[in-house]
């Protein structure tokens, strides 16, 4: 067990750092492919980019499985989602097919529904690209992560409640999610890897489902937090996505898009297969105050 090892695409990123001592943990060594950030816990690190087919090819080398979680997940121009989320799965396949990797898992996300924006174009592009490898596949679809250390989505609403910022909110926050604990996320991960019973599977995983207004007050009562709840009208969001293409602000031009879709359901199995039980929401923030405590 303990010599298999595994390239992970993304291990530099907000789930990686999560990820590799997870698998590690789990048996395996861990080869992360660098682009950016240097990966201190892993194993092994390579150079290379997704978007790069020779330096792929020199990292999927001798590898048992493949763990493809490198994207783009926030983008202002759709070419960066098709660069990255679909060619560049387009390359980890051919690298992962030429090397006769055991197995291949592709993270992907359950914001794959018609009419999601560009991303989500993307993750079921990339998906397509995954399921024709001719290899031993898993996809696992994984909702709204919370607590790995990103600025987005639902942690941007736990950052603004952490620090008693006003919690932007679109409409009457009606709209639906499924926070998942990135410790519950990770620990499906590592599972699909190496279970039998994966193998050929599209696991969608998906937490207590919340809407957008109940998420944020629950964050607001874990951590005590004088936060306002702003909403903004839906007709002034759709304004201003076109400036959201050429300026910062804290919305992207699919991300409406992208929240409206409708969302495949989850996947009973996965609690069998891969062990997922999600924590409730609360429970997952409480682990969070523990860990980091209040920022």
């Amino acid at each position: 067990m303990s010599g298999r090892l595994v390239l992970v695409t993304g291990a530099g990123g907000a789930l990686g750092a999560s990820l590799v001592p997870a698998l590690q943990r789990d048996g395996w060594r861990v080869r992360a492919l660098v682009h950016r950030r240097p990966v201190a816990a892993a194993d092994e690190c390579v150079p290379g980019d997704v978007r790069d087919p020779v330096s792929l090819d020199a990292a999927a080398e001798g590898v048992d499985a493949v763990l493809h979680a490198a994207a783009v997940t926030h983008a202002r121009a759709a070419r960066r989602y098709v660069e990255v989320n679909v060619r560049g799965t387009e390359h980890v396949v051919r690298s992962a097919r030429r090397a006769g990797v055991g197995r291949l898992l592709l993270v992907s996300s359950r914001a794959v529904g018609e009419g999601g924006g560009a991303y989500s174009d993307s993750k079921r592009r990339s998906e397509s690209v995954t399921l024709s490898a001719g290899l031993p596949t898993t996809i696992v679809r994984l909702p709204e992560v919370y607590g790995a250390g990103s600025s987005e989505g639902i942690d941007r609403i736990i950052g603004a409640a952490r620090a008693g910022r006003p919690i932007l909110i679109v409409g009457r926050g009606r709209d639906p999610i499924s926070p998942v604990h990135v410790e519950d996320a990770v620990a499906a991960l590592v599972r699909a890897l190496a279970a039998p019973a994966a193998v050929a599977r599209t696991y969608t995983l998906a937490g207590p489902t919340l809407t957008l207004g109940e998420a944020a007050d629950i964050c607001r009562a874990a951590f005590g937090s004088r936060s306002r709840v702003v909403r903004l009208p839906e007709a002034v969001v759709r304004a201003i996505i076109p400036l959201s293409r050429i300026l910062p602000l804290p919305l992207y031009p699919d991300q409406l898009d992208r929240l409206r879709s409708p969302r495949p359901p989850a996947t009973p199995e996965a609690a069998d297969d891969l062990g997922f039980r999600p924590r409730a929401f609360a429970e997952g923030l409480s682990r969070l105050d523990c860990r980091a405590g209040l920022a």
